[in-house]
């Protein structure tokens, strides 16, 4: 495994994880208003940050000692390049049309609670589309 896949790999399960951890927030513990929310989906958002940093850190280690030489990021060339470019074209995707869902949503007259939700979800699927869609790549490329 590349370094760039162990970062793919990482994002996922850093993003899952906090996602599952919004989603039973959102359910066992209903916050009050749209203020509650957001400050909620800030805290996830810097949760991820910090996980995402940490766990990176840990798996570098990791992969180092069990391949016994150090684990680098390489320079990308032109694949690593086609790579990122059509992940991230799948990611803005993906986040096009959840921001367009939210609009709907909001035109339809849901709550603005919902919205927020709707929108993270949005961002979080965009931001997860993105490292799946490189580790896909990387494998049948």
């Amino acid at each position: 495994m590349t370094y760039k896949e162990l970062n793919a790999a990482v994002m996922v399960v850093c993003g899952l994880a906090v996602t599952a951890w919004v989603a039973w927030q959102a359910l066992n513990v209903p916050a009050p208003d749209v203020e509650s929310v957001a400050w909620r989906l800030l805290y996830a958002i810097g949760l991820n940050i910090i996980i995402n940093i940490v766990l990176m850190v840990l798996a570098t280690i990791v992969v180092s000692v069990a391949q016994r030489e150090e684990l680098k990021d390489e320079r990308s060339d032109e694949r690593d390049r086609a790579i990122n470019d059509r992940s991230m074209r799948n990611s803005y995707f993906a986040v096009s049309i959840g921001g367009l869902g939210v609009i709907i949503a909001l035109a339809s007259g849901l709550g603005p609670v919902f919205a927020a939700y709707a929108l993270f979800a949005a961002l979080v699927l965009g931001g997860l589309i993105d490292p799946i869609s490189r580790l896909v790549y990387y494998r049948i490329n």
